[in-house]
């Protein structure tokens, strides 16, 4: 199992796709640090968790397009002309499907520690310290229901035609791009950018409202259906033809 796991994470991270996603969202971050982070964000200072959470947001897009990405590969052609030599294995399907799902989600969370990592060492080399506590709050809330939603979407789609899987991706960028509400917004840059001057006070404490975290709730819990009902109508559509071919020898 492990094996099997490090073996698809490997081919993940060791291939074009994921440097030249990586490449361009650090060159995308930096941009963003250098530009409106480093002047703070709603008056807050430059390392507050508000515009640390901003600068995440920012590069969401970025992230979720490179874990579609990683889907479409693990979809792609090629991949499909090899699923009788998977099938062929001793391991149950819906396992492999897991394992999988596990080296999508591992990969995309390298991406997001690379671009994080990218922030707090801009930090420490401009103001010589920063308290990393306060930043993993803001982004757990920014990148994991988004990241989870998109897997389980992207799978869900996968199981119909594998090129609905770019459909997804511009819907991803128009979620991120039109002025939608916070409620349902899937990046949250006006959030950031906008609730610290709501509070009344200069560089308030970071707080996340009973609104926003319901709504980051019905991200995560429709990214875990989608992504268990992909892989139960994988199971399903493996399991008929052997059905099958028991009837008929029976027959």
């Amino acid at each position: 199992m492990n094996k099997i796991f490090r073996y698809e994470l490997r081919r993940l991270l060791w291939n074009k796709l994921f440097f030249g996603t990586l490449l361009v969202s650090l060159g995308y971050g930096w941009l963003i640090l250098t530009g409106s982070v480093v002047r703070g964000v709603a008056h807050t200072a430059p390392f507050s968790p508000w515009s640390f959470g901003y600068y995440l947001s920012q590069a969401l897009p970025l992230i979720c397009l490179g874990e579609l990405f990683f889907l479409a590969f693990f979809f792609s052609k090629e991949e499909r002309l090899l699923r009788p030599l998977t099938q062929a294995t001793p391991i149950r399907q819906r396992r492999y499907a897991a394992l999988r799902c596990g080296a999508v989600l591992t990969a995309t969370l390298v991406l997001c520690l690379c671009v994080a990592v990218l922030a707090v060492g801009f930090y420490v080399s401009l103001f010589g310290w920063v308290d990393y506590g306060e930043l993993i709050l803001p982004a757990l809330l920014t990148l994991i229901p988004p990241i989870v939603f998109c897997l389980g979407a992207g799978l869900i789609l996968s199981r119909f035609n594998h090129v609905l899987i770019y459909g997804l991706m511009a819907v991803v960028i128009l979620m991120t791009v039109l002025p939608l509400p916070n409620i349902i917004t899937f990046s949250l840059s006006g959030f950031f950018s906008q609730f610290p001057l709501s509070i009344g006070t200069l560089d308030p404490a970071f707080c996340i409202p009973s609104w926003l975290a319901a709504s980051r709730m019905i991200f995560v819990i429709l990214g875990v259906t989608l992504t268990i009902c992909a892989t139960d109508m994988q199971s399903r559509r493996l399991n008929f033809p052997n059905i099958a071919n028991v009837s008929t020898r029976k027959g």
